[in-house]
């Protein structure tokens, strides 16, 4: 019977669409329950989602910043009566708790997914009243499934118990940006540039929100330095968000020539032909998603080393060297001499583009995301 899979979800961004559809193919009986965004939030649930797959409630929030939030999924789990329940994993999501409360009169089983800790300050329920929580949390759940290792090796330092905690590599729905990927082959990367309008010799983009954490002014401080050297080279900046006026009023201060501000676009096809034509997806600041989006296309990521933490699971699929770089922390220099290598040096640039796109086959792939989330959910039907 459809839902003795229950998935929970706050929203669902367009990149998670993909996914669920394809677990739908695997598994039948999933149902994937959503609500609203928070008002004023960037992100946006996806459109035209599938009815039989995707069921919408509604959310309700708390305090001012949309982080604690309750559902309105109980009456659908009354009426589905499934036999597990994924939830996504933070400790406002209210959900969680009633459901441990629930699960024993009901008899499902929970899993908890959860990228593990705070990208920017860790994992130490020593010190931080959260990570004690979502320790207490992880250990009681039938199973955590975790974003990327990093995320299950730093709460299993802490755990007595580490048998049901999983993997499932965070990634997008890789199949289908690859099928684009296989027809911009057929096209031509120097089609593509002709119809995107680029005339300089190389290109470099950057796609994402445009926030304070992503540390774009990196960006445009190193392409001055590029821009110095050569006129051969143009920036391309796609996305929205609170630091776009600032970005603005920078790159008239730095004088850049060949810089464009597309704003943002949320078609795949757009998006990928962008990043296609590119020599260097470049994101100085926090790592996540983009780096699978880049190399789905075949394009490498430069991005900065950090000492602590800060990246998302993103930064784990760079290979220095291989088919990306970590320049040096806060130094637009170094990041300005490694966008330069990979524009002079040709044979570099191949190598980079050929590794880029098979660690997306290889390591990245939509199809090792599910077979994690199959194997945490076979785990806890054997404990019945």
């Amino acid at each position: 019977m459809k839902g003795g899979l229950i998935i929970l979800q706050r929203i669902i961004p367009h990149y998670r669409r993909g996914f669920f559809e394809k677990l739908s193919k695997r598994n039948p009986e999933v149902i994937v329950l959503y609500g609203q965004p928070y008002k004023g939030e960037p992100l946006k649930n996806a459109t035209d989602l599938d009815k039989n797959i995707f069921v919408e409630l509604k959310n309700y929030y708390f305090g001012r910043n949309g982080k604690i939030f309750l559902s309105g999924i109980y009456r659908k789990i009354w009426s589905y009566k499934p036999k597990v329940i994924v939830s996504v994993f933070n400790t406002g999501n209210l959900n969680i708790y009633i459901l441990f409360l629930l699960k024993s009169f009901l008899g499902f089983r929970i899993i908890l997914w959860s990228f593990g800790y705070d990208p920017a300050l860790g994992f130490d329920p020593k010190k931080r009243v959260t990570d004690k929580i979502r320790l207490f949390l992880s250990q009681k759940a039938d199973a955590v499934i975790f974003y990327w290792g990093k995320g299950r090796d730093e709460v299993a330092k802490f755990s007595k118990k580490t048998e049901h905690y999983f993997i499932a590599p965070n990634t997008l729905d890789t199949e289908k940006l690859m099928e684009l990927k296989e027809g911009f082959d057929k096209t031509g990367r120097e089609a593509i540039k002709k119809e995107l309008d680029i005339k300089e010799q190389f290109h470099f983009v950057y796609v994402g929100r445009l926030l304070k954490d992503k540390q774009l002014e990196f960006l445009l401080e190193a392409f001055r330095i590029l821009e110095g050297k050569r006129n051969d080279s143009r920036l391309t900046i796609i996305g929205d968000g609170p630091e776009k006026e600032n970005l603005k009023e920078l790159s008239g201060s730095l004088k850049l020539k060949s810089i464009k501000f597309a704003g943002e676009i949320l078609e795949e096809e757009i998006t990928g032909k962008w990043i296609y034509a590119s020599d260097a997806f470049i994101m100085p600041g926090r790592l996540g998603l983009s780096v699978v989006h880049a190399f789905c296309f075949g394009t490498p990521v430069i991005s900065q080393q950090k000492k602590n933490y800060f990246h998302g699971e993103g930064v784990g699929y760079i290979k220095e060297g291989v088919n990306g770089f970590l320049t040096e922390d806060g130094n637009s220099i170094a990041l300005a001499e490694k966008m330069e290598e990979v524009i002079s040096t040709p044979e570099l640039s191949r190598s980079l583009r050929y590794y880029a796109f098979e660690t997306a086959k290889n390591e990245c792939s939509v199809e090792k995301m599910m077979d994690g989330f199959e194997e945490a959910i076979k785990y806890t039907l054997r404990k019945e």
